[in-house]
């Protein structure tokens, strides 16, 4: 099994390899140019520098929560690390997980654990390098996600495997832009060169998003001439909604575990949808 090659996303010109996790560089003067030069030690494979856009977000990240890849319950992310193949993760943030066999990457620097900074739209891989790809809420994020679909499938061995997960119901989050909230049917099409296996709204996910959508109506409400004219209505709305979004929140673990007997009209709601596909071989 080769290990997987670091090339020029525009050249496709072998830069490096991973090995045991780390880029050993076969091309230092390329790799180290000013139009790939790393941030915080990091290869930066999107060819923009920190003048030109934002991508270190060190500092912000020490709030967002820390997550291991192996803690998690998806089963098609424990099938990928425990097996012998490859795996690359997309939009990693701060990933803790050390297993040897992934390769985690992310748009922006959230964390010098990431083996590079990487455009999905344009990944710097070879063609036919890995056996598992999957990405957790970073669709809504792409402005292009049937490309980045297309660029999996271009880094995916036949019969390789996808996950992803995405918002559907879910408020405008996320840096620097959100660009799309995706349902079953959509998220379906965009991966039309797979084999889908399944598309369906995602248990791994939290009900409280749904909050959060109340608690951005709240807000519209405070900041606006409606409250002179409906003091004590918007008042009781604002209470049932922080009532709402407190219950919610307690009941979220016991709704997700049975939203399989439910799931026709979960869908119409579900904050997230995931989708496992195979690439033909």
């Amino acid at each position: 099994m080769q290990n997987p090659k670091l090339i020029c996303p525009s050249s496709k010109k072998k830069l490096g390899f991973f090995e045991d996790g780390n880029l050993v560089c076969d091309d230092q003067t390329s790799l180290f140019s000013s139009v790939y030069k790393p941030i915080m030690g990091v290869p930066n494979m999107r060819g923009i520098s920190c003048e030109e856009e934002k991508i270190n977000f060190l500092e912000e990240a020490k709030s967002l929560p820390r997550q291991d890849s192996n803690d998690l319950d998806i089963p098609l992310i424990q099938e990928a690390l425990n097996s012998n193949e490859f795996v690359l993760e997309l939009g990693a943030g701060v990933d803790k997980c050390d297993n040897p066999k992934l390769i985690k990457t992310d748009a922006y620097l959230y964390s010098t654990d990431l083996h590079c900074i990487a455009d999905a739209h344009s990944l710097p891989f070879e063609d036919n390098t890995f056996g598992y790809v999957y990405s957790l809420a970073v669709f809504e994020h792409l402005h292009s996600p049937w490309v980045a679909a297309e660029e999996i499938y271009r880094v995916l061995k036949p019969g390789g495997k996808v996950f992803t997960l995405t918002a559907f119901m879910q408020h405008l989050h996320g840096y620097p832009n959100h660009f799309f909230n995706m349902t079953t049917s959509g998220l379906e099409r965009i991966f039309n060169s797979f084999e889908v296996v399944h598309c369906k709204p995602s248990k791994h996910s939290n009900i409280s998003q749904l909050g959060h959508i109340l608690a951005d109506f709240n807000n519209f409400i405070e900041n606006s001439n409606f409250r002179e004219t409906y003091q004590k209505k918007l008042v009781d709305l604002k209470n049932n909604i922080g009532n709402f979004c407190q219950l919610i929140t307690a009941l979220d673990k016991e709704i997700m575990m049975n939203i399989e007997t439910q799931i026709s009209e979960f869908s119409k709601f579900c904050p997230a949808v995931e989708l496992v596909g195979i690439k033909k071989s």
